[in-house]
């Protein structure tokens, strides 16, 4: 028996770092808006005769065994593959092969897409229906556990439903919805949007740490910064709703100037000098993705200056990535 499973990656546009609790708490709630892309992750899950557990990562190159999922232990290589096993404990044996079509530091939310689909799979072999949001708080938990600091939740939203998300993270508990988008939007949006690899891997766990301890310790402007993206992340909602590609690149542009302000190091010379010769070649906005200091960057300009763009951001140093929007979320074949 084995299952094979997919999952898409995420850009974030709005609202990120309010996914962390307590943070939305402290702000009374906020909403973070992302879009789930057909640049994928995936596992191949199989069942053994004996109790072994083999986990590889092929993008990787790494491999790791255990006797049984007994032996399991936290740390050492494939830490995230192996939490997952261990948490969930089939009583069988398996061949677990991983892949992932990102770059590692991408900012896409690779690891939580990876994750989503890992966990999807195994709950496919132990025979498990959990709720959505159940299986998004045992990603999560699971991946804090790895990480060793608290991590954000919208990352598994984009993995679990695809499509263009909107969560709301407040006191009561959190809500998600998918916004309506036709494939004619989708295609729409995605002809004034460029992703591009700045090349500079980042993690984002460290800059979502800093900018938490400088909100809790109130360091200059860090909680007036987190209530600008909050009010942002709202109106990013509004204007995709509306098709609108100017006020969309303004509420991109004004979100990546209050995400600067949060911590040291979301940004660098090398960035910005990116973000200046795309806006030479037309580009009217552009802002990394996930919690800054590298990874990937999504710039919008309008369809008639893309090549432009493009090609200023190859001149300097950034790899175009090409990419669709996914409408579907993690999906599970039996063969």
């Amino acid at each position: 028996m084995m299952f094979s499973v997919t999952a898409p990656s995420r850009i974030d546009l709005a609202g990120g770092t309010l996914d962390i609790f307590p943070l939305y708490v402290f702000e009374g709630g906020g909403s973070t808006i992302n879009m789930a892309i057909d640049l994928e992750t995936g596992a191949d899950i199989e069942v053994r005769p004996d109790r072994r557990i083999v986990i590889r990562s092929e993008d990787l190159g790494e491999e790791v065994s255990y006797d049984s999922v007994d032996d399991i232990r936290p740390g050492g290589r494939l830490d995230l593959l192996s939490r997952a096993v261990a948490f969930f404990r089939p009583e069988c044996g398996l061949n677990v092969s991983t892949r992932s079509s990102l770059p590692k530091g991408s900012g896409l939310a690779a690891s939580s897409s990876l994750l989503v689909a890992l966990s999807k799979g195994l709950c496919s072999v132990c025979g498990l229906e959990p709720e959505s949001d159940v299986l998004i708080d045992w990603c999560a938990n699971i991946e804090a556990a790895h990480l060793g600091i608290p991590t954000g939740k919208q990352d598994y939203y984009a993995a679990y439903f695809g499509g263009l998300s909107r969560i709301f993270f407040g006191p009561r508990g959190i809500v998600h919805e998918n916004v309506a988008l036709s494939k004619l939007d989708a295609r729409m949006m995605q002809e004034c949007m460029v992703l591009s690899f700045t090349g500079i891997s980042h993690f984002s766990g460290t800059n979502n740490w800093d900018m938490m301890k400088r909100y809790i310790d109130d360091v200059g402007d860090t909680r007036a910064f987190m209530r600008r993206i909050r009010d942002v992340a709202e109106r990013m909602a509004e204007v995709i709703e509306r098709r609108d590609v100017r006020a969309f690149a303004a509420v991109l542009g004004e979100e990546w100037s209050n995400r600067r302000g949060l911590a040291e190091g979301v940004s660098n010379d090398r960035i910005d000098f990116m973000i200046s010769e795309a806006e030479r070649a037309g580009a009217m906005a552009s802002k990394l993705c996930g919690a800054g200091g590298g990874g990937c960057m999504l710039t919008v300009c309008p369809p008639d200056r893309r090549k432009g763009v493009e090609a200023a951001l190859e001149n300097a140093g950034a790899k175009v990535m090409r990419f669709n929007v996914r409408f579907r979320g993690v999906e599970v074949v039996e063969r």
